[in-house]
């Protein structure tokens, strides 16, 4: 993890442990919702638009493992893919994307609520931390710029969950941040070939892509056929 310190750029390991076992002493006030200060808008609902959501029970096992596929909540439920980014074995975010956003979730340890997160969010940058700690949790670059004013963060069920909307829409990002385990050219495929299926759907309503498959090596989501639509209502 590459990690800046007071505006210098060290290459050394963060030390995610530093913030285990922070306690709120109001344990009894309610969840709130945190928002990067040059977003104050209210907060959209349920799904954001464009993402894709599938049950990972359809996936074959070794797919499933080479793209660091996890299910994500009850049987029951609609499941989500994730990928996770690990350091000394213990998970520190995970992350998915699709034709628009970019969206992490950090685990804040136990009692850490949304009025104790320090969080700044720029066009190529996050700093998140506790109010009153000096160093941060993340102090990371982003591997492609986000839109600041419609990129924001939230707490949810105990957990951060960062939407980034993406600066060039259908790009794909080859990692969360800058320096933490770039995608496998495979997984790189297979998230292509997802935000290539959510393009297709957006210009062509009323056709369902979600099952379609592409022979041969899937061409870039944001390049193909004269680029993706500049249509204001596809952002």
């Amino acid at each position: 993890i590459n990690a800046e310190y007071g505006g210098s750029r060290h290459h050394r390991m963060a030390d995610y442990s530093k913030f285990d076992n922070i306690r709120d002493s109001d344990e009894d006030e309610p969840d709130q919702i945190g928002v990067a200060p040059e977003s104050q808008g209210a907060m959209p609902e349920g799904m954001p638009e464009g993402m894709q959501q599938v049950d990972p029970r359809t996936l074959d096992p070794e797919v499933a493992a080479k793209l660091g596929v996890q299910q994500i909540g009850e049987a029951g439920d609609v499941k989500k893919m994730r990928k996770q980014y690990k350091h000394n074995g213990h998970v520190v975010y995970e992350w998915e994307q699709n034709l628009t956003e970019v969206h992490i979730w950090v685990k804040p340890p136990p009692g850490v609520r949304a009025k104790m997160i320090d969080c700044q969010i720029s066009a190529e940058h996050i700093d998140l931390g506790i109010t009153g700690v000096p160093e941060k949790y993340f102090n990371h670059d982003l591997p492609n710029k986000c839109k600041v004013d419609e990129s924001f963060w939230t707490m949810e069920d105990g957990e951060l969950h960062f939407t980034l909307l993406k600066m060039t829409k259908a790009e794909t990002w080859t990692a969360a941040f800058k320096g933490h385990d770039d995608m496998d050219p495979f997984s790189m495929q297979e998230v292509q070939k997802q935000i290539m299926r959510e393009r297709f759907s957006e210009e062509n309503p009323g056709f369902d892509f979600s099952n379609a498959d592409f022979s041969g090596q899937c061409p870039d989501p944001r390049t193909f056929m004269g680029g993706v639509s500049a249509d204001p209502r596809y952002r």
